[in-house]
């Protein structure tokens, strides 16, 4: 399976006191993630460290909407005046985290270079 990064480049890379117990399922998610979003263009044997760094933000991004989806009522506003509430459905927290994971590849891997020459997030041939 394809992982960017293993639990000591975590741990250095981010500072972490310590590594989740599902780590290697994360890793896998995120490096797929990265993977297909830069279109197979990270030479697996010289792997960029901002592809690394990146990979570290998306399993702390992914740990976190697994515990947001894990708790179930999520107010999401309130209004104390009428009293009403509003809660977070689990698609719409998906959708957020969705988004955040594009923003945290558009911020750092912009500028980088693949193995064929090409930017990572290049869309193009």
């Amino acid at each position: 399976m394809l992982k960017y990064i293993n639990q000591k480049e975590y741990i250095s890379l981010l500072e972490a006191e310590s590594i989740p117990s599902n780590f290697n399922r994360l890793v896998i998610e995120a490096s797929s993630y990265i993977n297909r979003n830069t279109f197979g263009r990270i030479d697996i044997n010289n792997i960029p460290e901002q592809v690394k760094y990146t990979t570290c933000l998306i399993v702390d991004l992914l740990i976190e909407r697994n515990k947001k989806l894990s708790e179930i009522d999520i107010l999401k506003s309130q209004n104390i005046e009428g009293w009403s509430e509003s809660y977070a459905t689990p698609e719409e927290i998906k959708q957020d985290y969705e988004e955040n994971k594009k923003s945290i590849l558009r911020d750092n891997l912009y500028n980088v270079i693949g193995k064929d020459g090409n930017y990572l997030l290049y869309r193009g041939d």
